[in-house]
Formats: C-alpha cells, structure tokens, sequence
C-alpha cells in the first residue's frame, strides 16, 4: 500500500477563502499534496502548469466568471480520466452526471468522497507508474 506522501495531487479550486483553506487543511492531514485555485480561471491555469501530477480535480460549482462545470469540462477535454467531485451549497447528490460533495461538510465525509472517487478509478495508479 502507498503512503500518504504518495498519494498525488488534487486540485481544489473555490472561491470562498475560508473554504478552499479548511478543505486544503483537511486533504493535507489526510497526506495529500493539494494545489488550490480561488477560481475557475485560476483552476484552468494551474491545471495546465500541474496535470501530470493531478490526480482529482475537486472545485466549488458557483464560482464568478468559470464556475465548476465550465472549469471540470475543458480539464476533462484534455484528460478525460481525471475523476471530478464538485462542492455544492445546494441540495444535489450529482450534478450533470458528476458526483457532488454536499457544504458544509467535516473532514470525515470529504475524505470518503475522495477515496471513493480515487478508488473507483485507476487515475491515480497511472499517475505513479508515469512518474
């Protein structure tokens, strides 16, 4: 089994300060490398400067000028394997077909919903065996 330190990046990308920093703070303990973006367009950007290391693209679905879906389908145009959980306010299981993280959330549900999500698809293994 990997230790954490091996686990990869996520790409976590929300508008809300306070949020994008606590959601850092948790995956971080939980031993994951995180790069955050304050948003969409931010997101596009560091997707482009770290796609070989990112292996979950998870962001905020309302967000000014890119929001969540228009940010997850270009990322998803240029690697269509990379798995997608957006983060919602609003009361949504899934949202055009992607898997939601309901908000607020505790540590706990993220870290499910990450690791389901990794673990249901083999992305994260083809990032180590490229490396």
């Amino acid at each position: 089994m990997r230790s954490d330190s091996q686990r990869g990046t996520i790409l976590v990308v929300d508008d809300d300060a306070d949020i994008r920093q606590l959601t850092q703070r948790f995956l971080e303990i939980a031993g994951w490398t995180v790069v955050t973006a304050a948003d969409g367009e931010e997101g596009l950007r560091f997707f482009a400067e770290h796609q070989s290391r990112i292996v979950l693209l998870l962001t905020d679905i309302r967000m000014p000028r890119i929001n969540g879906l228009e940010l997850a389908n270009p990322v998803l145009g240029i690697d269509s394997e990379l798995p997608v959980l957006l983060m919602s306010g609003e009361h949504a299981s899934a949202y055009s077909g992607f898997e939601c993280v309901p908000k607020p959330f505790g540590v706990a549900e993220l870290l499910d919903k990450v690791s389901r999500k990794l673990n249901a698809n083999t992305r994260s293994e083809r990032a180590f065996s490229a490396a």
